[in-house]
């Protein structure tokens, strides 16, 4: 015997992003169910380095985290060359959240604006009925839970517990490559002595000790409390990311007689979004919807701009009753304009940063290629600006060193990352030019690997 229940919408998945929209979604009045299949007292627990700028919750409307939530202020990033002799910092205000407080502090404010929330609770597949998604079944305590809605939004990380299992023809499914994931560990230790400049995060990029990726050392404001880790390429073949960490990291001076308090890992998307975020009757949002910053796979910003954007796109369709996916379409372009044209420019960057050698990296970084001004830029906008003076000077200096090919690939990538971003401030305002466009997206990755390899 199974339990029927209606909502608005049903959201799978409370962490950082489904929280988020069922915040948003619930405060305008609508129905929402929440679904998680953890217990609530580990709900929004997910390995992660931890920070969030702060325009983020400027841009969504979200009170920023306070109290219990903060384990401390960023000021910046300290983004340290292979051999650690260049550090470049880069300037920006931003939090080191308690990720479990933050995300009970929303699924609490959903749940005082009506929302239903389940815990311990997996959802095991989608309704799909004429072509729609018109809910999912789940299981709760070993009772058959069958919730309708009118619109299923998936937040349920890189599980994609609903997106999966819905036809593969569907845009919105787009399954990614392994090589287009990075497998992500860390820990959070306590150290005996106290480390220089609390209020600034380290990044680490090298590629020995984290190939493909970067290790980072994210100080806590609790009682010498850092957060310590590392991502590695997936589908290149590289040990687990675990195995780096007590090899090369663990084992600095600064590590010594640290205690461990936490462990975990994941799996992180880090490429563009899929060609779409919805579908008949679905939405897809967060890691299941691979919006997470392709350079530093950074996702919990871009995940509540997704849900920003599922929320007003969900509104949207309510007033004329169309959950289809000319109905949700706003939704695409609502995140591509919030998010989503930087993300698919940052692809081609870390394409080409993932093809550089440790000598090339550490000589761009000594040689400040890019200005830490012009870095913090990139991260934001997704463009390389001032590129004319940067290839010059670029131009002189490696080209008196023997590097050609360095300056060569670097223009490639700032030619392309135009290219893609402009390409998907182009995205179709109708479902049925998507095929088109994709196939524009499809050839523009493929001449960019062509012209790496000239």
């Amino acid at each position: 015997m199974s339990v029927e229940k209606k909502y608005d919408v049903v959201i799978v998945g409370a962490g950082v992003a489904g929280a988020t929209a069922a915040s948003l979604i619930s405060r305008m009045g609508f129905s929402v169910a929440l679904i998680d299949a953890k217990p609530s007292y580990r709900v929004g627990d997910k390995p992660c380095g931890d920070a969030i700028g702060k325009h983020h919750f400027e841009e969504v409307g979200i009170k920023p985290p306070s109290g219990e939530e903060l384990d401390g202020l960023v000021k910046g990033i300290l983004l340290y060359s292979p051999s650690e002799e260049v550090v470049l910092t880069i300037e920006g205000e931003g939090y080191e959240i308690n990720r479990v407080k933050f995300t009970q502090r929303l699924i609490r404010e959903s749940i005082d604006n009506g929302a239903e929330y389940y815990d311990e609770t997996n959802a095991s597949a989608p309704i799909i009925e004429n072509g729609f998604v018109r809910g999912v079944i789940a299981t709760r305590m070993g009772e058959k839970l069958v919730f309708r809605s009118n619109v299923v939004i998936d937040a349920s990380g890189s599980a994609r517990s609903i997106v999966r299992r819905l036809p593969p023809e569907w845009p919105v499914v787009d399954p990614i490559k392994p090589e287009d994931t990075q497998i992500a560990y860390r820990e959070i230790r306590i150290l005996e002595e106290w480390i220089d400049k609390p209020e600034y995060i380290r990044i680490y990029v090298n590629q020995k000790i984290a190939p493909g990726g970067y290790w980072w050392n994210f100080p806590k404001s609790i009682a010498r409390t850092v957060n310590v880790g590392l991502g590695v390429q997936n589908g290149k073949g590289y040990e687990h990311p675990r195995t780096y960490l007590y090899k090369y990291i663990l084992t600095r001076p600064e590590f010594k007689n640290s205690k461990i308090v936490e462990t975990s890992g994941a799996l992180v998307p880090t490429r563009r979004p899929p060609y779409s975020m919805v579908w008949n009757g679905i939405m897809v949002i967060g890691d299941a919807a691979y919006t997470v910053n392709p350079v530093h796979g950074g996702g919990k910003g871009s995940g509540m701009l997704a849900a920003k954007a599922a929320s007003i796109a969900f509104a949207k369709a309510s007033e004329i009753g169309d959950y289809s996916a000319k109905g949700l379409w706003i939704m695409n372009k609502l995140y591509i304009d919030y998010y989503g044209a930087k993300q698919a420019s940052l692809d081609i960057f870390r394409i080409f940063l993932q093809k550089l050698s440790d000598d090339d990296i550490e000589y761009g970084l000594r040689k400040r290629i890019l200005k830490e001004s012009d870095l913090y830029e990139t991260s934001i906008t997704g463009v390389i600006k001032n590129k004319k003076s940067v290839f010059d000077k670029l131009g002189r200096v490696i080209a008196g060193l023997g590097r050609p090919s360095l300056l060569a690939k670097l223009i490639v990538a700032a030619e392309y990352m135009d290219k893609m971003k402009k390409l998907y401030e182009e995205y179709p305002d109708t479902p049925e030019k998507l095929s088109e466009w994709m196939y524009r997206v499809n050839s523009l990755y493929e001449s960019f690997e062509r012209a790496l390899k000239e």
